[in-house]
């Protein structure tokens, strides 16, 4: 499965992260064609990996957002990979398989961020600072001031971690003339996330030729605050925000985290410097943090989605775990669950379609797959 299909959900097996670097030259957009080489045939042809498809698309499709219409609005050929192959080029195993021809099954199992040894944490942390500072070799984000006219189009380098902040925003933010957004709010909400960590880990094992990486996640029932925000783990802010200087991530910059209101921008200000922003808890109407007794609730909820399968529904595990059906208690909650934890952080989580900005979304989102 690849990133695009998290996106849209389209039953294809190609593209991954959005964008290769092969499939945004002007030669691969003019033919409308992503099928990258691998090992000098398209799609692995040769090695018996996939085969470069080509799909019937209506070229007067009636749309206001190219997003509306992924991928098909930049390809309409793609690498259809075989067996256990994946990639955008399907050079890469699927998740749960390894090995040059990828028939060696594999598991991996997350662990609690406190839990971890003293070497496999410093890995951790080493490895976020790797995949946010190395330009990505592979991908490149799009850029746009109107995602209604293809003219405005422009490809720009980033790092790996920033390539997965922009796909987040890319599927979150809403699409323009709706409040619509196709990660959030709906039945693809733990899915799609589950396949973002998924491929996160992928990329930064391949990265690092360590196949031994996980994402840990972070048991926010064990405490009443925030326990990683603090210079062992995440960084501890002060009054302003900003996280200590101590912190490796007191020098990470954010992209994408300006422009959400206008729905008909893309992010246009990828390369503007803004520091991350936490106040954890400083917001008096989300001061808590979920319960073990929230997590209980949640998956004794039998039902996975209900109609009208969005933000409204209630008796939904979905529903109740994305953190919209807010359990009537004396704490008074306005948000539960997955959304209480975005908006107790007070700042660059809190705005859910570039809070990958802030890496503690990765253990947070651990932890939320631990119950899907």
């Amino acid at each position: 499965m690849l990133q695009f299909v998290m996106l849209l959900l389209l039953p294809i097996n190609s593209l991954d992260a959005h964008f290769p670097k092969p499939c945004t030259t002007d030669e691969a957009l003019k033919t409308r064609t992503c099928c990258p080489e691998w090992e000098d045939s398209p799609c692995g042809v040769r090695a018996g990996r996939g085969e470069c498809v080509s799909y019937n698309v209506s070229e007067n499709a009636n749309y206001v957002d190219y997003r509306e219409q992924w991928p098909f609005h930049f390809y309409y050929s793609l690498c259809r990979c075989h067996g256990n192959f994946d990639g955008f080029d399907c050079g890469q195993c699927k998740h749960g398989f390894k090995g040059h021809h990828c028939n060696i099954s594999y598991m991996t199992e997350r662990k609690e961020i406190h839990s971890l040894t003293k070497e496999e944490k410093t890995k951790f942390f080493n490895y976020l600072e790797f995949s946010k500072t190395r330009i990505s070799n592979k991908y490149s984000i799009l850029t746009s001031n109107d995602t209604s006219k293809e003219s405005t189009l422009k490809f720009i380098n980033a790092s790996l971690y920033d390539v997965y902040i922009w796909m987040h925003y890319y599927a979150t933010k809403p699409l323009k003339g709706t409040g619509r957004n196709v990660a959030h709010q709906g039945p693809a909400f733990p899915f799609w996330h589950r396949m973002f960590l998924l491929s996160f880990e992928r990329e930064v094992r391949e990265m690092t030729n360590d196949d031994s990486f996980f994402i840990p996640y972070w048991n926010w029932t064990k405490s009443d605050h925030c326990d990683i925000c603090n210079n062992d783990y995440f960084g501890e802010s002060n009054a302003t925000g900003l996280i200590s200087d101590k912190s490796q991530f007191s020098k990470w910059k954010t992209i994408c985290d300006k422009d959400n209101d206008s729905l008909g921008i893309i992010c246009i200000q990828a390369l503007k410097e803004t520091s991350i922003l936490r106040n954890p808890g400083g917001d008096p109407t989300y001061n808590t943090l979920p319960t073990s007794g929230d997590v209980q609730r949640t998956i004794e909820v039998s039902n996975y989605d209900m109609a009208d399968y969005n933000r409204s529904v209630k008796h939904s595990f979905r529903n109740t775990l994305e953190g919209f059906d807010i359990p009537q208690d004396f704490r008074k909650l306005n948000s539960a669950m997955h959304n209480l934890v975005h908006n107790y952080f007070n700042g660059t989580m809190s705005d859910i379609p570039t809070s990958v900005n802030d890496p503690i979304f990765m253990v947070h989102h651990s932890f939320v797959d631990k119950y899907v």
